[in-house]
């Protein structure tokens, strides 16, 4: 059975980045997967995906909660609020992804903002 774009992207944010279960990538995550941004597109293997993550989640330790998590059969738009234990900062921020066959092959979204969605 294929999980719908926001039961996939709901894992990517709880079990990947808050439970810090890098592994999980290599069940939710396409290879390529392609992260889109105003600067270009970043294209990423599985592995290469790990190690930004695993990074991220070493130098800031950050936990995430949903503002707004809604999609149809093939995206998912994901509103989050952010805060980095590390350092106490909390930042905010707006995803689109893009799901195939269970599988993330697309990310879309902005640079992040200081502060938190009201």
């Amino acid at each position: 059975m294929t999980l719908s774009a926001v039961a996939v992207v709901r894992r990517y944010l709880f079990e990947l980045y808050n439970e810090g279960n890098v592994d999980v990538v290599n069940e939710i995550c396409g290879e390529p997967l392609a992260r889109h941004s105003a600067d270009g597109i970043v294209t990423l293997t599985r592995a290469e995906q790990i190690a930004r993550i695993e990074k991220d989640l070493a130098a800031h330790d950050p936990k995430f909660t949903v503002v707004t998590l809604f999609g149809d059969d093939s995206h998912a738009s994901l509103t989050w609020n952010a805060k980095r234990l590390a350092t106490g900062e909390e930042l905010c921020g707006i995803e689109i992804f893009q799901v195939s066959e269970g599988l993330i092959t697309d990310v879309w979204n902005s640079n992040y903002f200081e502060g938190s969605w009201s």
